[in-house]
């Protein structure tokens, strides 16, 4: 008897089902991502015990007939794929015909389709991948699936599945990515009989972002885009201040079709850079358009993975484009204001008017007018933070005035004017104690000179003519101009502007101008080096000693001489001649322990992690007291620094109190 056998062809669907349907969530992706080849505008998931027992999708696609009814349920059945050549030009989601015959072959699946026009309509019901009845019957154009108890006639791989609760929230992740993937189909999404998902439909990306994430991420959000020959791509990232414990919130789209890219995913956190704290991730929405035969998307059972050209390219665009965003940006958080005690309870829902630059709001109270929202998605969040011209009560506000308010909001300049003056004048009259306070705090730890009064620091971004025009990137009313005033413990500064105040960390600000000065000059090919009177000695273990030993050459192009003395120890000779004063010794040791970790990096890296390094320990810390001077001198530094919002290691830098926030906790607005 011979041995190899054709297999069976209900085997062969069970063994297809294994890698195509692993859970409800991959029942429904196929079922979608059918419904999106066939053009459809609006599609409806209904599921039920997490999908387990029942799915429903619905759609208003093109539809088919008697005879394709029929063969779909057929192994490798396609309309998507007609010869070899078809492979390298793949636009539709679905072109392997494996997704119906595996699922019907695990489950208990009804399939009712119409061509609309007048066609007849076609019922197709299968059980276990045998087909029971094909009958005629009514229904408006479009197809809908219905699949009853998955996995019935698998039990190993029921009993596997996890709660309710958790196979619906992969399915609503499921509808999530695919909504992102095509903002112009509406989607909903319903779990006995709760809505848990729906979109408009209208083609706008920040409006799925907003049903997705919730309005407070949404209006949070920077658009941007980048193109070039073979590239385009256009997306929505959220600023630095939204950040989540893991990177699964970076959504890829490719085609139309979502996508699991560590690359992209990579690239997204470098163009963050030091925006991010350590161990948060952004939220991030990456929609591009390419050339069909630039990518292989035949790599993957789930077709989640694909093959990319170039991919090189693609990751540069992503990161330009990001950084550009960023640089148009204003990234300073604002202050959390307080929660009213004792206020109303009742929910407020603001009326959107979209456009790609974000939000802006009206007044429209959810009692009354929820139906006028622009937005059909409610989640009954009430908004607290929302600015002076955008507060959703200041129409019915100023309607209201009586003549007591209206005289005391237009005494009100005035007084501002007043206190400011006083406050200028009590300022002024401290200001010496306050110099004599601050000269007699020892600085031994610290470095003896504030950014700007760098030895030997050299033009730095100057233009020809000496002046410092190069440097200023925030001159044009992105970033504050900001008047210091005082000092909190010796470690926060309070600057004043014209719409508030801010409160600044001055470790974080000193830091992020230390980083950029350094990593200027670690990037320099020409360096001028400071020998050492009597070389410096460091003892490692062998481990460490061998992870040095192959980072000379960096140590090198850094401009640290350093060679080996003997067994495990190694001496340096001589260090860049711009290391800050008096810090010189523990800038070394702290660049060599990071040497230690025996991490393989690139000279990048190398670059940045080191210039992070001496950074930190080179910033004034916090208990330093500052001059008035000082801390203008400071200001003025931060202004000019590119990134001038976040640390290098993505804390903030200064955070923002509004003049009507100030107003409001003092209730002098209501």
């Amino acid at each position: 008897m011979a041995k190899i056998q054709v297999m069976d062809e209900h085997l062969a669907n069970q063994i297809a089902a294994g890698e195509v349907v692993e859970r409800p969530a991959s029942v429904v992706k196929e079922l979608v991502e059918n419904a999106l080849d066939a053009k459809a505008d609006r599609i409806q998931v209904e599921i039920e015990e997490g999908g387990i027992q029942f799915i429903r999708v619905n759609d208003n696609g093109f539809g088919m007939d008697r005879e394709d009814a029929v063969r779909a349920f057929e192994r490798h059945a396609t309309s998507k794929i007609r010869r070899e050549r078809d492979l390298f030009a793949i636009r539709s989601l679905g072109f392997r015909g494996e997704a119906l015959p595996s699922i019907a072959s695990v489950s208990r699946l009804t399939l009712t389709t119409s061509e609309g026009k007048g066609e007849p309509s076609t019922c197709v019901r299968l059980e276990g991948g045998k087909v029971l009845s094909v009958e005629d019957t009514t229904r408006s154009q479009g197809t809908e699936v219905v699949v009853k108890d998955l996995f019935f006639n698998t039990p190993a791989r029921l009993k596997y599945l996890k709660t309710v609760n958790t196979e619906v929230s992969h399915v609503a992740d499921v509808i999530g990515r695919l909504a992102l993937a095509h903002p112009s189909v509406a989607f909903s999404l319903r779990h006995k009989e709760r809505e848990l998902f729906r979109t408009p439909g209208d083609g706008k990306l920040l409006h799925v972002v907003h049903a997705l994430y919730g309005k407070q991420v949404a209006r949070k959000m920077l658009s941007f885009s980048a193109e070039d020959m073979d590239f385009q791509v256009t997306g929505w990232i959220a600023r630095p201040e939204v950040t989540r414990s893991n990177r699964s919130y970076v959504s890829t789209v490719i085609n139309g079709r979502y996508i699991r890219s560590i690359p992209v995913v990579q690239t997204v956190l470098k163009a963050y850079d030091t925006l991010l704290p350590v161990g948060r991730y952004p939220i991030a929405v990456l929609a591009i358009e390419m050339d069909p035969k630039l990518v292989d998307v035949n790599v993957h059972p789930s077709k989640l993975e694909v093959r990319l050209s170039k991919e090189k390219e693609l990751c540069h665009l992503i990161r330009e484009g990001i950084r550009g965003a960023f640089q148009k940006s204003v990234l300073i958080p604002k202050a959390d204001q307080p929660a009213k005690r004792g206020a109303s309870t009742r929910a407020v829902q603001e009326r959107f008017s979209w456009d790609e630059k974000g939000f802006s709001t009206g007044n429209v109270h959810r009692a009354d007018r929820v139906h006028e929202s622009a937005f059909p998605l409610y989640r009954g969040v009430s908004d607290t933070t929302t600015d002076r011209r955008n507060d959703p009560q200041k129409e019915t506000e100023n309607a209201q005035l009586s003549y007591e308010q209206k005289q005391r909001t237009a005494e009100q300049g005035l007084s501002n004017l007043r206190n400011e003056a006083d406050t200028t004048r009590r300022y002024k009259a401290k200001e010496a104690p306050l110099q004599e306070t601050a000269a007699a705090v020892d600085h031994v730890s610290e470095p003896k000179t504030l950014p700007g009064e760098m030895r030997d620091s050299g033009p730095t971004r100057e233009n020809d003519d000496g002046g410092k025009a190069g440097s200023e990137l925030h001159t044009d009313g992105s970033f504050p101009a900001l008047t210091p005033l005082a000092q909190v413990h010796g470690t926060y500064i309070i600057a004043q502007s014209e719409d508030g105040f801010y409160l600044l960390d001055q470790h974080a600000a000193h830091e992020r101008i230390y980083y950029e000065q350094f990593y200027r000059r670690l990037q320099e090919q020409d360096r001028e080096q400071q020998q050492l009177l009597i070389p410096m000695t460091v003892e490692c273990t062998p481990a460490e000693a061998e992870s040095i030993t192959g980072r000379l050459a960096d140590l090198q192009e850094m401009g640290i001489e350093i060679e080996p003395f003997g067994g495990t120890s190694f001496l340096i000779r001589s260090h860049p001649k711009w290391f800050p004063q008096g810090c010189e010794e523990a800038l070394l040791r702290e660049i060599l322990d990071w040497l230690k970790k025996g991490e393989k990096v690139d000279r990048a890296r190398l670059q940045d992690d080191g210039a992070k390094t001496m950074a930190c320990k080179a910033a004034i810390k916090a208990n330093r007291h500052l001059r008035k001077d000082e801390m203008e001198e400071l200001l003025q530094q931060l202004r000019r620094c590119e990134t001038p919002y976040t640390c290098p290691h993505g804390r903030p830098i200064l955070v923002h109190f509004s003049t009507y926030e100030i107003e409001k906790m003092f209730k002098r607005v209501m």
